[in-house]
């Protein structure tokens, strides 16, 4: 069974500012277009990074690169239900609270982050590009 894994926010931003991690984050997008994992994000990161990058990316671009990161990934749905289990969990940030939700609900087995710490109540692997790419590299 291939790891269904959901990316954060923060890896995809790696990848559009070419932020230290934009390597890793480039492998895990070339293993999902190579057919070796499945990718999922949410409408939430999606939002989040419109929101983010608008301030560093030319609106001519934006979309269709918001769209190009949407062709590679499956973008998970967020509902009522989810929010309501989302209020009920002790967290420091609700934001991942809400992704970590939304990544257990689409039926990924894996979150890949860099906070890995804001995401220890979550049942799913909660792991840093780097040792998603080990574990994905030593099973090949």
């Amino acid at each position: 069974m291939k790891a269904m894994v959901f990316l954060d926010t923060n890896i995809l931003l790696d990848l559009f500012l070419e932020r230290p991690g934009f390597e890793d984050a480039a492998r895990i997008l070339q293993a999902g277009e190579e057919g070796r994992i499945e990718l999922y994000c949410s409408f939430l990161t999606m939002a989040n990074l419109a929101f983010i990058l608008r301030k560093t990316v030319p609106s001519a671009r934006l979309v269709p690169s918001l769209w190009q990161i949407r062709s590679l990934m499956k973008v998970l749905p967020m509902d009522d239900g989810q929010l309501s289990e989302a209020c009920q969990i002790d967290g420091r940030d609700f934001e991942d609270i809400l992704q970590a939700v939304c990544a257990q609900k689409g039926g990924c087995t894996h979150i890949v982050t860099r906070n890995t710490a804001d995401f220890n109540y979550s049942p799913l692997t909660v792991c840093t590009p780097e040792e998603f790419l080990s574990q994905i590299n030593g099973s090949a």
